[in-house]
């Protein structure tokens, strides 16, 4: 089963990857389900992103957000460590090919 997800994306931005994507034989559409298969598949980004924004730094290890999301420091790549409160997991239902089916409720 397929659901439509809406996200708020820049629209320069939204008309370049589209055009790139094009450039390269696949939709946007197929390229976020590249990019969304592949996440799931390594538990992370699939990716190592180039820059870290300064304008929104790390908190300092072992800080705690409001949330109960606590963060742990850095791996050995270079990704954030968090550690999540049971409370906020979700494991949700898999299709047939392994694709997580989100609950009706979250219909955003």
């Amino acid at each position: 089963m397929m659901v439509t997800s809406t996200y708020r994306v820049d629209a320069d931005l939204k008309k370049q990857a589209a055009e790139l994507y094009e450039s390269m034989g696949m939709s946007l559409n197929t390229a976020i389900n590249v990019f969304l298969r592949q996440s799931v598949k390594e538990q992370r980004m699939p990716f190592q992103p180039s820059a870290v924004p300064s304008a929104s730094p790390l908190p300092e290890v072992g800080s705690v957000a409001a949330n109960g999301v606590a963060y742990r420091g850095m791996d050995g790549r270079g990704y954030p460590v968090i550690s999540v409160p049971e409370r906020m997991v979700v494991d949700p239902k898999r299709d047939e090919d392994g694709t997580p089916v989100l609950p009706q409720s979250w219909k955003d």
